[in-house]
Order: structure tokens, then C-alpha cells, then sequence
């Protein structure tokens, strides 16, 4: 099955633009801070919500590859890719909470428990995967019930947010920080790509062309722009100006509203017609490529300097480091490749552990069978 540029493109854009705006939130003066909630609040779309649908996606083609390799295969089975999947999702997990006891040190972080992007979606994978068999319908439905939920466990939890006591410990585990990627607020993000990798992975089984054409245009264009530009609507009109707070639940619906449409233009663009965008998209396929490890490489860039920088000064810095950054990215994609990518090396690590657990589990059944 061939990748699908579309995804790769967003999950792109997704690591650019949290690079882009972690540079502002460290380097604006305090007195110009509302710039960066500007930009990371109306960005959630193809910040960490967009990370986190993008890896469900990936998760879903993955599991149901897996799925088709365990039909077709006596050697591999589903057990075998189950173990894969948990033991990648908990060396991100380790990684995750390695990198904020970094950041509570070094970056003055809140804690070792925080929710950034790459904690959440570790957690994340770790609910997915008991939904992985269920129905489409069933995980969107799932999604809603977590988005609405999150609302009230946040509104009878925040008056406990500095107590010591079980409900202040509660709060503690599932908002620290409100204004990150809360696991009840963003877990639907990465559930709902579940859903949408499913339908790229039928589309990817299909080889005639005008059948790809016509699933693209029936299954994921229309109702991408019915339910994307009805859920916009939503977000904007439901109790605004909500939708422009990332806690609210009108903010989530434009948000997904947001990434529906900007998903079903990649896809007609990249995966449905030729295009000339091609060219001038090929450096977020890098970004792509390496997207795990310009997330934890880039926060090095947070020494470089203090936030000093008021709403004009900052644009003479950031977009001269961006473009001196991606240079740096394309360098080591030509120079390295795959062996600078983070993501390439834990799968490599767990492929092999689960390997050797499998040829130690054989050699003890063998031994035990003489015996």
C-alpha cells in the first residue's frame, strides 16, 4: 500500500506550526504574550489536536496493515502486533515523561505530569487500541461523550485545583496544565483519526482509479465539507466567543471543523489530482519524516535567547531561525535519512524486543516440551 501524501503533508504542517509557536510563546516580551494565545488558540487545528488525529490515523493504518499481514501470514499474528504496538506506545510514554522531568528542570515547566502533545498521545494509543475493532459510528460517538464530558468533570473539578485532597489530586492528573492537551479534551482527537485512517486504508485497497476517484469524492470529500463547515458553524455561533478558547467544547468543534476541510483539500490536491503544489509541499513531508524528532530537537532552541522581543521584533527572529532551521532539517534528511529519525529508531527497538521475547518464549516451550 503507498503512503498518502495528504497525511504526511498535515502531520507536517502540524510540527512546523507547534515549532513556529513554541518560538513565539519563549521569546515574546510578557507584555506581547497575547500573541502567541492568539496564534496557538486559533492554530489548535494543526497544533496538538492536529498531531494527535494525524497519529491516530497512522495508528489505524498500521493496525489494520497488521490485521491483513496476520490473515495472510502463519508466522505473524495479532498478538504479536499488539505487543508491538504497546511496547512502542510505552517507550513514548517513557520518553514523554523523561522530556518533562527535562523541561520541569531546565524549562520551568509545571510538574513532570503535563500534558504536552507527546504524553497525551502515548496515553492515547494506550485507550485506542480496546476501540481498534469497534465500529466507526461507535468511536465517533465516543468522541462526543469525552468532548462533552470534558466540559463538566472540568467545571466540578476547577474549585479543588489547590487542595490536597483526592478531588485536588484528580484535578491535578487530568488538567495539569488546563491550557495543554488535557487527555479527556484531546483524547477524541487521536480516536477520531482512528476512524479516518480506516477509510484511507479501504482507499488504499482500491486499484482502479475511478473507483478511488468516485470513494474519494462520495466517502471523503462530501462529508468533509457537510460536516467540516457544519461544525465550524457550530463552533463559531455556540456560546461565542468560545470557540476561540481551547478548553471550551465549541472550540473543539471548530477545531475538527477546521482539520475535516483542510484534510479533504490535501487529499484532492495530493491524492486526487495532479498537482503543481506538489513541489512547494515536499518540506513539510521532511517535517513529516522527522516529526518526533524536530519535536524534542527543537525545544533546544529555547536557550537562544530571553523573551524580549515585543510584537514587531519578534517576525526579525523567528522567521529567519524557521528558515535556517528547515535548511538544517534538510540537511540531516540527506545526510542521515531515516537513521536521524526518532521515530524510526523506537520502531526499530521495539521490532527487535519483540522478537527476542518471542524467540525466548519458543525456546522455553521447546525446552519444557522435552522435559
Amino acid at each position: 500500500m503507498n503512503r498518502f501524501r495528504s497525511i504526511d503533508i498535515l502531520r507536517g504542517i502540524c510540527i512546523f506550526y507547534m515549532t513556529f509557536g513554541h518560538m513565539v510563546n519563549w521569546w515574546i516580551s510578557p507584555t506581547d504574550f497575547w500573541l502567541y494565545e492568539l496564534i496557538w488558540n486559533y492554530g489548535a487545528p494543526i497544533g496538538g489536536a492536529g498531531f494527535l488525529l494525524v497519529s491516530g490515523m497512522s495508528a489505524s493504518l498500521s493496525y489494520k496493515r497488521d490485521w491483513l499481514k496476520a490473515k495472510n501470514s502463519q508466522e505473524f499474528t495479532m498478538n504479536k502486533a499488539r505487543n508491538t504496538y504497546m511496547l512502542r506506545t510505552l517507550v513514548i510514554l517513557l520518553i514523554s515523561t523523561l522530556w518533562n522531568f527535562i523541561g520541569t528542570l531546565f524549562m520551568d515547566l509545571p510538574g513532570v505530569w503535563l500534558w504536552f502533545v507527546i504524553q497525551t498521545i502515548s496515553i492515547s494509543l494506550f485507550m485506542a487500541w480496546i476501540f481498534l475493532k469497534t465500529s466507526r459510528l461507535f468511536r465517533i460517538v465516543i468522541c462526543f461523550v469525552f468532548w462533552i464530558s470534558n466540559q463538566f468533570v472540568l467545571f466540578w473539578l476547577t474549585p479543588y485545583s489547590n487542595e490536597q485532597n483526592m478531588l485536588g489530586y484528580i484535578f491535578y492528573f487530568l488538567y495539569n496544565s488546563p491550557d495543554q492537551n488535557v487527555i479527556l479534551a484531546y483524547f477524541p482527537y487521536l480516536l477520531l483519526g482512528t476512524v479516518l485512517g480506516d477509510l484511507f486504508f479501504e482507499l488504499g485497497n482500491i486499484e482502479d482509479l475511478e473507483k478511488k476517484h468516485m470513494f474519494i469524492k462520495n466517502k471523503v470529500l462530501k462529508p468533509s465539507g457537510i460536516y467540516g463547515s457544519l461544525l465550524i458553524s457550530f463552533g463559531l455561533l455556540y456560546r461565542f466567543p468560545d470557540f476561540s478558547n481551547k478548553t471550551t467544547f465549541s472550540s473543539h468543534m471548530f477545531i475538527v471543523g477546521i482539520q475535516l476541510i483542510l484534510l479533504a483539500f490535501l487529499v484532492y490536491y495530493k491524492d486526487f489530482k495532479e498537482s503543481k503544489l506538489q513541489i512547494r509541499f515536499k518540506f513539510f513531508e521532511i517535517f513529516s519524516f522527522y516529526s518526533f524528532t524536530i519535536f524534542f530537537s527543537h525545544h533546544l532552541l529555547y536557550f537562544l535567547f530571553q523573551p524580549l522581543f515585543n510584537i514587531y521584533e519578534i517576525w526579525f527572529v523567528v522567521i529567519p531561525i524557521l528558515i535556517i532551521w528547515t535548511f538544517l532539517i534538510r540537511y540531516v534528511y540527506k545526510k542521515w535519512n531515516k537513521y536521524a529519525s526518532i521515530k524510526f529508531l523506537i520502531n526499530k527497538f521495539t521490532n527487535f524486543m519483540v522478537e527476542r521475547i518471542d524467540s525466548i518464549k519458543i525456546w522455553k516451550y521447546g525446552k519444557d516440551s522435552l522435559l
